[in-house]
């Protein structure tokens, strides 16, 4: 991985939350908690976090959830009605909290969306023009979904797109590595000791 300009890059870090990468979340136990385990991804990226804010890096904190009801919901996605079905990431519920290795710290950016990407029904964009942000690194659960759903959005809003690998997963490897062939055709691919390498 280059050298990176910390005042204008961002690390996004995406829906570590707990019915998402939790053995016990309402999506844990359907491929997700055991394959974020399996690849490690909450260490790195808990490293990459760690080596982001040594850098005095932008950090984007992004989750998803809903209202009570979710009346927010696109019933016409199979997605989000499997969200609304399980009662799932309602809005101040254990669900929809971070991991605890992965919780925000003050002054962090911290975001909420209702769809796939971190920039679909939030701020996040606004706020990193504002700071002069054209670069971002992305970390997060699931590769398939809000990796591949921001690293495409990204790349539309004109930004440049890392993917720190290592920091990511899907409910299957199948399903991480087709996403991972997508998104090296989206952006650049690195992995969590590369980019603390780079900032160092």
């Amino acid at each position: 991985m280059s050298a990176i300009d910390v005042s204008r890059t961002a690390l996004i870090v995406m829906d570590f939350q707990n019915d998402i990468i939790h053995p016990d979340g309402a999506f844990g136990g359907q491929g997700a908690a055991a394959q974020v385990e399996a690849a490690n991804a909450v260490p790195n990226t808990a490293k990459a976090l760690a080596a982001a804010r040594k850098a005095g890096m932008t950090i984007v904190h992004i989750g998803v959830g809903f209202r009570p009801g979710h009346p927010e919901i696109n019933d016409a996605s199979p997605l989000f009605q499997g969200i609304k079905e399980g009662n799932a990431l309602v809005n101040g519920t254990w669900g929809v909290e971070f991991h605890p290795d992965l919780q925000p710290s003050d002054g962090e950016i911290v975001a909420m969306k209702p769809g796939v990407s971190s920039f679909a029904g939030t701020d996040v964009d606004l706020i990193l023009r504002n700071r002069g942000i054209d670069r971002v690194v992305l970390a997060g659960i699931a590769t398939t979904f809000v990796v591949e759903g921001t690293a495409r959005h990204a790349a539309d809003l004109g930004y440049g797109v890392t993917v720190l690998e290592d920091c990511c997963a899907s409910m299957t490897d199948e399903m991480h590595q087709a996403s991972i062939v997508v998104l090296s055709m989206l952006g650049a691919m690195s992995n969590s000791g590369e980019f603390g390498a780079a900032l160092s």
